[in-house]
């Protein structure tokens, strides 16, 4: 007669066979599991990938080139390196994985963490460097209905919206003309150093005068920096016809100086969400301080080396890809888990077993009859 022990070679075996079965039972138990916010995630990536292909068709007939080793998808989102509105460097691939459509869902949790809701406020500061950036906080707004107040510094880094002719407001009013958004940069300023233009030649400033005033949109231009911080500031106020605290948070998309402050002050400010600023010492103020020292939020999307691609790694947007994702790609949307009713099942049964031996073990030693090596289950 058989009797399970322990001490039994077969009785081990058996109970590893068990535990073998048990365990792949659970490891292929896993399933793809919704992420929070799962539908407007997805409602906002596929929003901003049709109007991708809405500038790309608005903007096509006109485009000088295509640089199809730049801009592998052929979204236009990509500028040249170089053109008389180019105010300062860039990073190309910074660039490209922000016409990645699914950095409007990015945008729709971070904006959830904000704690942001239907109808609120959100005071906005965009640029031409990152058009990929502002269609998906625009995709963003209008899926949570949102109502952002928007100031552009129309100037752009290198690769970034910086066509002359189709600059950031001419792909803004794209949109409004097509019905896709109900608002517009309320104003707007040259940007590059000082934010009127000084790093650009006499022409770039004149070419991004005529994109301002062809789109209908008030002209800031003041006669320093700390002038035009107190411009924006007052434009927002208006904008409310109340203080700051009437905005839930401030969201600033790429490097403006004049929201910034200072090109220093973009190492210490944290990218993403941040409840409160810290009280560093900063070279200068910018718009985005005035916000916090109201206790308005702050959400930032600056290029700063390694950091800003560890946060786009972290809300489950690629750095580098042969492709643009479609919508709906990356653990934004699904997360591969287990099923922990299979898992506790098996982690039960095997307890079970591993105790039943154990008891009947001890059974067998009160009765004064030990079991050994030798006798087998």
């Amino acid at each position: 007669m058989f009797k399970p022990s322990l001490k039994s070679i077969w009785t081990l075996v058996v109970l590893a066979l068990m535990a073998y079965g048990l365990y792949n039972w659970a490891e292929h138990s896993r399933i793809d599991r919704k992420q929070p916010w799962h539908e407007e995630k997805l409602a906002a990536a596929r929003l901003m990938e049709s109007w991708i292909a809405m500038l790309r068709d608005a903007k096509a007939p006109a485009a000088a080139f295509v640089d199809e080793v730049n801009d592998p998808d052929r979204t236009l989102l990509i500028g040249q390196k170089h053109s008389p509105i180019t105010s300062t460097e860039g990073n190309h691939q910074a660039k490209l994985a922000t016409t990645n459509p699914n950095c409007a869902a990015m945008m729709v949790q971070i904006f959830k963490e904000a704690r942001l809701e239907k109808g609120d406020k959100l005071a906005v500061a965009l640029t031409g460097s990152f058009p990929g950036l502002n269609l998906a906080a625009l995709a963003a707004c209008r899926v949570l209905e949102l109502e952002p107040v928007i100031i552009t510094s129309v100037s752009s880094s290198w690769y970034g919206a910086n066509d002359p002719d189709f600059t950031w407001l001419d792909m803004e009013k794209v949109l409004v003309d097509n019905g896709q958004i109900p608002w517009r940069s309320m104003a707007a300023s040259i940007g590059g150093a000082d934010d009127h233009g000084r790093s650009l030649s006499p022409e770039g400033r004149d070419l991004v005068r005529a994109a301002i005033l062809r789109n209908g949109v008030a002209f800031l231009n003041a006669g320093d920096l700390p002038q035009a911080v107190t411009a924006r500031v007052q434009v927002y106020k208006e904008a409310v016809k109340e203080s700051l605290q009437g905005y839930r948070a401030y969201l600033n998309v790429g490097g403006g100086v004049v929201s910034l402050g200072h090109p220093d002050n973009a190492n210490v400010i944290p990218l993403g969400y941040t409840r409160h600023l810290q009280d560093d010492s900063y070279p200068a103020k910018g718009v985005v301080h005035y916000f916090s020292e109201s206790g308005v939020s702050v959400i930032n999307f600056k290029y700063v080396p390694r950091k800003f691609s560890d946060m786009l790694k972290r809300y489950g947007i690629p750095w580098r890809t042969d492709r643009v994702p479609q919508a709906g790609e990356g653990s934004m949307f699904t997360e591969e888990r287990y099923d922990m009713r299979i898992v506790g099942l098996s982690v039960a049964v095997m307890a079970v077993l591993v105790l039943l031996v154990i008891r009947f073990d001890l059974r067998m030693q009160r009765l004064g009859g030990p079991a050994t090596p030798d006798e087998h289950l």
